[in-house]
């Protein structure tokens, strides 16, 4: 196997090559920042959708509140007719007991 010798001598870059690559590099991030922007249009949209059914969310559970309100004051209003018609038997019934027991 011959050896063969390996040039030592550095080429300096020509303006030509700079620009080129200055060039690719441009390209490059410009072809970043679409797929970049395209990415964050998506992303918005989704955020876009997200917000409109939070929305709808809030609306439905602000209704739900509501009515879980009114079912509690319905409910309120019959414990305490329950428990006044409670009372009521009860004292009607220590009547009974005391007038069969002056009766017997």
């Amino acid at each position: 196997m011959k050896k063969t010798k390996k040039s030592k001598v550095n080429k300096e870059p020509t303006i030509s090559n700079v620009m080129g690559a200055v060039q690719d590099l441009t390209e490059a991030v410009q072809v970043g920042f679409t797929k970049v922007e395209s990415r964050f249009d998506k992303v918005e949209g989704k955020l876009g959708d997200i917000e409109y059914r939070m929305t709808g969310i809030e609306k439905r559970t602000g209704s739900l509140e509501d009515a879980v309100e009114d079912m509690k004051g319905t409910l309120d209003g019959v414990a305490r007719a329950v428990d006044k018609d409670t009372i009521v038997m009860l004292d009607h019934e220590r009547r009974i007991r005391r007038l069969e027991k002056t009766r017997v």
